[in-house]
């Protein structure tokens, strides 16, 4: 089955695919400048084949604040179109958009092909890294000591790559908080979530001298000139993420020098296949690349572990431990080791299954889909 640009068949016909709504409270709000989370809710693509499981999580949010497509209506895209083609042996090829539910399908269909062969999703990937360098996101706050003492906390614990959110007068003092907290040596970046315009320019330009890594989608989505412009005019290195829809945007954007670093999500640009070719303009670009997060569980983490494990991606990603976010994930936890680092999966297929225990604590829905019904 051609899902999304990829060969990621199943290794036999598919008896039935699960559509799995779960709910886990975070342990502590994550706000930006778009949205505040308080609690993951998740779509999981279960499929069943003979002999084999495969999974994907779909990383679309409640609201349509990030992108415009959001668990509900992805759920009614893979039920209403995307699997009775699957079922039919029909390609998606011809689907526009809908990228967190295509990219959730390729997972499921790809982790039970590479499952059948005994193989790890970083093997199959051409990964080259057995662990990989973890960082993590500080939602903002209106207390700056909060930030300050949550910033000293996460680097004791390890992380050497710190990203704050920032938006339109919560940026320099917060940021100048956090690094002061922890010092020259750590890597610190802010993400603005695209919440800026033109006329903020002096804002922006006001971070120059916090020594940034990057400052992380300043304007709207669509602004690619824009943010060419911006980057002329700025010293602080300009990242791209939900502008970077496909390999081709991300290729255009490095051609007019709008950006110096690419995040790259999975779901963002329709799955592994696509991610990868992003990936590969990047490396062929000489632009920095880091794996981007949507506050996964420990099915939609361990594919951008591994993915993250690939040589091109330079920067470190958001690729925090499970312990981040949830109390309890999913499945085994991602772990961080005293170095900083999280252990690339070297199972089968994604190299993590949900736990049943947790995973029917965790569900609110679940509708099972089966061919020719």
């Amino acid at each position: 089955m051609d899902v999304g640009g990829a060969r990621a068949a199943s290794p036999g016909p598919l008896r039935a695919v699960e559509l799995i709504r779960v709910r886990l409270p975070l342990v502590r709000p994550f706000r930006s400048a778009t949205a505040e989370v308080r609690t993951k809710e998740a779509l999981l693509v279960h499929v069943l084949a003979d002999g084999v499981d495969g999974w994907g999580e779909c990383g679309a949010q409640t609201e349509p604040t990030y992108r415009g497509e959001t668990v509900d209506s992805a759920r009614l895209v893979l039920r209403d179109h995307f699997l009775p083609r699957v079922f039919a042996g029909r390609s998606l090829a011809d689907v526009r958009g809908n990228e967190f539910a295509r990219a959730a399908l390729e997972t499921a269909l790809l982790d039970t092909r590479l499952r059948a062969e005994g193989r790890s999703l970083a093997s199959y990937l051409g990964a080259r890294r057995e662990r990989v360098a973890a960082g993590v996101a500080i939602g903002m706050s209106d207390d700056v000591g909060e930030l300050r003492e949550l910033a000293a906390t996460y680097v004791q614990a390890g992380y050497r790559r710190l990203k704050c959110k920032i938006a339109p007068g919560a940026d320099l003092a917060p940021l100048a908080a956090v690094r002061a907290a922890v010092g020259a040596d750590i890597a610190l970046q802010a993400d603005a979530n695209g919440s800026y315009t033109e006329n903020d320019r002096d804002a922006l330009a006001a971070l120059d001298d916090l020594g940034l890594q990057c400052v992380e989608q300043p304007l709207p989505p669509d602004a690619l000139v824009a943010h060419a412009d911006l980057a002329h005019a700025i010293a602080t290195p300009i990242c791209l993420d939900e502008t970077i829809t496909s390999a081709r945007v991300a290729d255009e954007a490095s051609r007019i020098r709008a950006c110096r670093v690419v995040n790259v999500k999975v779901g963002r640009v329709g799955g592994i296949a696509r991610a990868v070719a992003v990936h590969d303009v990047c490396r062929a670009r000489g632009v920095d690349a880091l794996v981007g997060g949507m506050l996964e569980t420990g099915v939609g983490r361990a594919v951008n572990v591994a993915l993250a494990a690939l040589p091109g991606f330079t920067l470190t990603g958001d690729l925090s431990a499970s312990d981040r976010y949830f109390a309890t994930d999913l499945t085994e936890p991602f772990v961080l080791a005293p170095d900083g680092t999280l252990a690339v999966p070297d199972g089968p297929g994604i190299g993590v299954t949900p736990l049943p225990d947790v995973l029917a604590a965790h569900t609110v829905a679940r509708e099972v889909l089966v061919p020719g019904r």
